[in-house]
């Protein structure tokens, strides 16, 4: 697998690790003792939202830094809030006609459609294995709260940084023996071969 190359290309091993990942945590929710470390997927998520994100970027042929955010952000709006403000609209209305005491799920919606449901509910205490998080249909966004405040610091840090397709190049190209590792096809190879310690 050629580093390079593998940023600008459509990676299926990507979507598998979506699909595990997803599985564990919906057999997690259902049936703690079936999958008791099922919650890490979510972490499996963030992994992969981190390497789709940097490929993104890295691709970015904006020269102009206005241009690069405004585009960046952009994006970004347009993958998510249509999902989360159908969801978050439909949840709330349904919360009201079956929840007596609604508020604090009510609360929690609003705070997701603005990307900090994660402080909100941490600010509130809340236990995410608690009774009171699982009586609030909104507590499973905190995690998009956690995606959405990275996506505030990171195109920054990019830009910064000068971080392109050309860097990725140009690290494939050094005699460096952990892109050596990588490139070779870890994980693949070397879990395949046996070679992690």
């Amino acid at each position: 697998m050629d580093i390079s190359k593998s940023v600008s290309s459509y990676r299926p091993e990507i979507d598998g690790l979506r699909a595990i990942a997803v599985l564990a945590v919906i057999i997690n929710h259902f049936n703690k003792d079936l999958l008791p470390s099922g919650y890490l997927g979510v972490d499996i998520f963030f992994v992969i939202s981190g390497y789709v994100i940097t490929a993104s970027l890295a691709k970015r042929t904006q020269k102009n830094f206005k241009e690069f955010i405004w585009g960046f952000y952009g994006r970004r709006v347009k993958r998510l809030m249509p999902a989360l403000v159908l969801c978050v609209i439909i949840s709330s209305l349904l919360i009201c006609l079956f929840e007596v005491y609604p508020i604090a799920s009510l609360r929690t919606g609003i705070a997701s459609l603005f990307g900090f449901s994660n402080l909100y509910l941490l600010k509130q205490a809340t236990d995410y294995f608690g009774v009171w998080a699982e009586r609030n249909i909104f507590t499973h966004t905190w995690s998009l709260g956690v995606e959405e405040q990275f996506y505030l610091l990171f195109p920054f840090l990019v830009w910064l940084t000068g971080f392109t397709q050309q860097t990725i190049r140009e690290l494939h190209k050094k005699d460096d023996p952990i892109v050596k590792w990588f490139d070779k096809g870890f994980p693949q190879t070397t879990l395949a071969n046996g070679e992690v310690d």
